[in-house]
């Protein structure tokens, strides 16, 4: 299957997308995101490929989550670019991030 895609095409807010979309941290998306996420998620290959022409670095990103046994951590590592904890400085992540703050995954632990 080809989506047209790199994984220089998922950007940190692509990958935080879909790790939330499939229960792996990251933020939630937008409706028409959410959307567009659940029917990549539920796409065969060939509708996949059809819209991974419009979207790649969605598709780029739900065929790595899916299929790639290091999918998640690659995504998780896509999702940290440039984010710093603003409880401890943590740059490295993983991170726990919404549209109001960043949190390294020790931090966001510590404070539920």
């Amino acid at each position: 299957m080809s989506t047209h895609a790199t994984p220089m095409s998922i950007t940190p807010e692509i990958a935080s997308h879909v790790l939330h979309h499939f229960g792996h941290g990251g933020y939630e998306a937008g409706t028409f995101t959410r959307h567009l996420l659940s029917a990549m998620d539920t796409a065969d290959p060939a509708n996949l490929a059809r819209l991974g022409k419009a979207f790649p670095g969605y598709a780029a990103a739900i065929v790595g989550i899916k299929y790639d046994p290091d999918g998640v951590e690659a995504l998780r590592r896509m999702a940290s670019i440039g984010l710093t904890c603003i409880n401890c400085g943590d740059t490295e992540g993983p991170f726990i991030s919404s549209h109001s703050h960043t949190l390294c995954e020790s931090c966001h632990q510590r404070q539920q």
